[in-house]
């Protein structure tokens, strides 16, 4: 090979130099759980880099402090919340109702949606049936529907978030532990169930981050987080802005993000 085609061969694509902005730019995404948090937080930087947003959440206030944030940002045209429970299957209906009315496609879903919970001598089987049916179950109704919607134009994105601690499985955790190993179990199934339709599945399993999920209070958490003893709601939204960027030749499969010490 000449010097020359050495040198044009080890040349960036500068196509790819600035491609986060036109990447994402008109992308159609649906964000479960987008109204506190990782979801919040990740809605609004894929609105940043252009995307359009529909997201739900449980609370009315939650809605609105996530609304007035898009608003805060000049973002507000484009997003669209509502409240809906991924917990319900009827809710879940209406929310891919809605989806069809406001989108002419569905290119990314961001199962997100989850609830805290400790071991299994905690509480009885219908609190567990509602961990079971918001931090798995949605996730699978919710995958379910976006197929349906993505096949038809041979391309998408489900992103899952689970937790590392379907990795470590915590003493109490018990119920939570089975939610999180369920999405990881169902997450690597589904990629080989519809990598063949040209629908990417990711899973990002992080560890402690700081949000309204963990029983330490709002100062606590922005001490660890400065410890570097707990991740931030940041660091998940730029991992999944990352991903969605990427080619579309290339499938980022699993990320495991850790803080980087451990609480003493």
């Amino acid at each position: 090979m000449s010097k020359k085609n050495i040198m044009n061969h080890t040349q960036p694509d500068r196509r790819h130099l600035n491609y986060l902005q036109e990447k994402l730019d008109g992308k159609q995404i649906l964000i479960t759980g987008g109204t506190t948090g990782i979801g919040r937080t990740t809605a609004l930087l894929l609105a940043t880099n252009g995307a359009r947003v529909v997201l739900f959440g449980r609370h009315e206030q939650e809605l609105n402090d996530t609304l007035d944030d898009f608003k805060k940002a000049g973002l507000e045209d484009h997003v669209y919340g509502m409240l809906a429970d991924s917990a319900d299957k009827n809710d879940i209906k209406r929310v891919f109702k809605k989806i069809d009315k406001i989108f002419d496609t569905l290119d990314v879903l961001i199962n997100n949606a989850g609830l805290a919970y400790d071991g299994i001598m905690k509480g009885g089987y219908d609190d567990w049936q509602y961990i079971l049916d918001t931090n798995l179950l949605g996730y699978m109704a919710c995958a379910h529907e976006a197929i349906q919607r993505m096949k038809e134009k041979g391309k998408g994105h489900i992103i899952n978030i689970g937790s590392l601690s379907a990795e470590s499985r915590g003493k109490d955790s018990s119920v939570y532990v089975a939610t999180k190993a369920g999405i990881q179990g169902f997450t690597d199934s589904l990629r080989k169930e519809v990598n063949a339709m040209g629908i990417k599945v990711s899973l990002i399993e992080p560890g402690t981050v700081g949000t309204d999920m963990q029983p330490e209070s709002p100062a606590k958490q922005r001490r660890m987080e400065r410890k570097m003893t707990m991740l931030k709601a940041e660091d998940i939204a730029n991992c999944i802005l990352y991903i969605l960027s990427q080619p579309e030749r290339c499938d980022i499969v699993t990320v495991q993000l850790q803080q980087h010490l451990k609480e003493d």
